[in-house]
């Protein structure tokens, strides 16, 4: 399985916390890391993401701007302060060999530090983790790469 961990882009501060938008500095960050991965990220056969404003918009816009043409699965197992075993549940399940998780801190960080075995994963607004693993246990993954937004 090739997983692909999004960090959401930066967004605006405001209130209540599940509305809050993407900036406009937050979309250029988004489509930034979709364009230079856009090869690896067109493969993508499931989109999961949080069901916050910023997460469903960074979705949508590296879903447009990278060609993935698979409808995105909304959970709340992607939400900040969500349990790690919830997601591993929902990657067990799914039947796809490529898949992007879109979310936010400390759920993400957790996440690739579960699956790697180790503390390595420091992930910044729109920041995207590839990870390698035959199943979605701790401890099995291999980090690929983790790509800041500029």
């Amino acid at each position: 399985m090739e997983l692909y961990i999004l960090r959401h882009g930066d967004a605006e501060n405001s209130f209540p916390d599940s509305q809050r938008q993407l900036s406009d500095q937050g979309r250029q960050q988004v489509i930034t890391q979709a364009k230079q991965h856009s090869q690896s990220l067109a493969a993508i056969e499931s989109v999961i993401t949080s069901p916050l404003v910023r997460a469903r918009q960074t979705a949508e816009l590296v879903m447009s701007q990278a060609s993935i043409h698979c409808p995105p699965q909304i959970t709340d197992c992607l939400l900040p302060n969500a349990r790690v075993a919830e997601v591993e549940q929902l990657l067990e399940k799914n039947n796809s060999q490529r898949i992007l998780l879109v979310g936010h801190l400390p759920l993400l960080d957790q996440l690739i530090n579960y699956f790697v075995g180790d503390s390595v994963a420091r992930m910044a607004t729109a920041s995207l983790a590839s990870l390698s693993m035959n199943h979605a246990y701790r401890d099995l993954a291999t980090l690929n790469w983790i790509h800041h937004a500029n």
